[in-house]
């Protein structure tokens, strides 16, 4: 369970209820860092507790399946990328969709800054080094822009050691989360890298999407309710004030490998954009949005099939 030092401390001074009314169990589908700044806060700042609800942040582990942690476990809730949450659903699991923490994906490419890579179009005749995971979305990105894929030297790669392929010459660019490879990247090189965000390309779904049950929400749409305004009610802070929340991700939550202030700062600054994109409403999934993204998916075979929109998400809570 992550409690932070400053919440017992108000819950010993009399400052919180000790004993909320309520208790739920957040699955995360990565490590504790700035991409969840917005959760971390709410807990360390006393939302949870302001609306009666006991938090548990759980980290996810390389073997974690965040879906079946959500519908195999009671008063859970969950996140992950609009895709597996969609898939999930076209299977008939018994999930819903209630809120976005991030409005565009994170996925992208990044290079060197001397390679001069500013746009699709100079990727024709290079070497991409892409995961499993995103080789369908570049496709799908390059096929919107008239390019076709097998124009590029399109290569599966691990996760590891990405700077390495690129420094050494093997590629010319490879995939990333731009929320915060490429900052890794700038630290190890002095300068900032070349970044091309899918989002920027027509890749157009939710990321770090908030899901649930059917149950929980039939059973408890109020507690669901409180926990997205406590949740955004922390994202807010989080964004608007990213050095604070990086000393206390650092303080307080993030794993030793990510405790970094200026790396943490740097990534609350990109993650901005995506949370509250040009003051667009936070947290809300637009329901039309939703299915064209569906319908995207779909057509680039990032899912098998689109699930009804009726059962696939519910804004409700949010009114």
């Amino acid at each position: 369970m992550v409690i932070s030092r400053r919440t017992l401390l108000q819950a010993s001074l009399g400052l919180l209820p000790i004993q909320p009314s309520s208790s739920l169990t957040m699955q995360l589908d990565w490590h504790l860092n700035a991409q969840f700044a917005g959760l971390c806060i709410a807990q360390d700042n006393g939302y949870y507790r302001h609306q009666g609800l006991n938090v548990t942040l759980v980290p996810a582990s390389p073997d974690t399946d965040v879906v079946q942690t959500v519908v195999s476990q009671p008063w859970t809730i969950g996140c992950a990328e609009e895709s597996l949450i969609l898939s999930a659903q076209a299977k008939g699991i018994p999930i819903v969709a209630i809120a976005s923490m991030l409005q565009a994906s994170p996925l992208a490419l990044m290079s060197l800054p001397q390679s001069g890579l500013k746009n699709l179009q100079e990727l024709i005749g290079k070497r991409v080094g892409i995961h499993s995971d995103g080789r369908k979305a570049l496709e799908l990105v390059l096929n919107q822009w008239s390019i076709d894929p097998r124009e590029l030297d399109i290569t599966d790669i691990p996760y590891v050691n990405k700077h390495k392929l690129l420094s050494n010459g093997t590629f010319d660019a490879v995939q990333c989360y731009a929320l915060d490879e490429p900052i890794e990247l700038a630290h190890r090189i002095g300068q900032p890298p070349c970044v091309l965000a899918f989002k920027d390309y027509g890749f157009d779904v939710y990321s770090q999407v908030i899901f649930t049950s059917h149950s929980l929400i039939k059973n408890q749409p109020q507690m669901l309710a409180k926990f997205l305004n406590a949740t955004f009610s922390g994202w807010r802070w989080a964004i608007t004030h990213p050095s604070q929340t990086a000393r206390i991700l650092v303080n307080q939550y993030v794993e030793p490998n990510y405790q970094d202030i200026d790396y943490q700062t740097a990534s609350l600054e990109i993650l901005a954009d995506y949370v509250q994109p040009q003051r667009h409403p936070i947290g809300v999934i637009n329901p039309k949005r939703w299915q064209q993204s569906a319908q995207q998916l779909a057509q680039a075979n990032l899912i098998d099939k689109i699930p009804p929109l009726a059962t696939s998400i519910d804004i409700s809570l949010w009114s």
